[in-house]
C-alpha cells in the first residue's frame, strides 16, 4: 500500500499541469492518499517544491513522513477506542447506579415471567441482587 502511495505522488509530481494544489489524507484505516482536491475535512494541503527537469534536480515533497504519519494516524485510532470504551463505561455506570437506587428503595423485588406474570424474589434473592447491583457500581463507577 505504501508503494501504491509513492507511486501516486510520483505521478502527480510528474504532471504538474494536472494540478497546483495537492492534498494529503489518511483515512481511518491508516491509508494514505494524494489528490488534487481534498477529500474530507482531515485533508491536509501538501507543499511541492519542484525544479526544472533540465537542471536535473530531483522533485521532493516537504512535510511527507509516512512513518511519522502513520503513527500518528494510529494514536488517533486508539484515542477514540478509549474514548468510546469511556462513554460505554460511563453509561455502563448510570445504569449501575440507577439499579441500586431501585434495589435499596424497593420493599419487594420481582422478575417477570414469560407469561406476563411476575415472581417475587425472596429475601435471600434480594440480598443478593442488591449485592450485585452494589458490585457493578463498583466495577463500572471507579475513577
Amino acid at each position: 500500500m505504501r508503494f501504491l502511495s509513492i507511486m501516486l505522488l510520483a505521478m502527480l509530481l510528474a504532471t504538474p499541469t494536472l494540478a497546483n494544489e495537492v492534498y494529503r489524507t489518511v483515512d481511518d484505516r491508516g491509508v494514505v492518499v494524494f489528490s488534487d482536491r481534498p477529500l474530507s475535512s482531515a485533508s491536509v494541503r501538501v507543499t511541492v517544491e519542484t525544479e526544472s527537469p533540465a537542471a536535473g534536480a530531483s522533485q521532493s515533497v516537504a512535510s511527507a513522513d509516512p512513518q511519522r504519519d502513520e503513527n500518528a494516524a494510529r494514536e488517533r485510532g486508539l484515542q477514540a477506542a478509549r474514548a468510546e470504551q469511556a462513554e460505554i463505561r460511563a453509561e455502563a455506570c448510570r445504569q449501575a447506579r440507577a439499579a441500586v437506587e431501585t434495589y435499596e428503595t424497593s420493599p419487594r423485588l420481582y422478575e417477570s415471567l414469560p407469561d406476563g406474570g411476575r415472581r417475587y424474589l425472596s429475601d435471600e434473592e434480594m440480598a443478593a441482587a442488591r449485592q450485585q447491583a452494589r458490585q457493578a457500581v463498583a466495577d463500572y463507577c471507579v475513577n
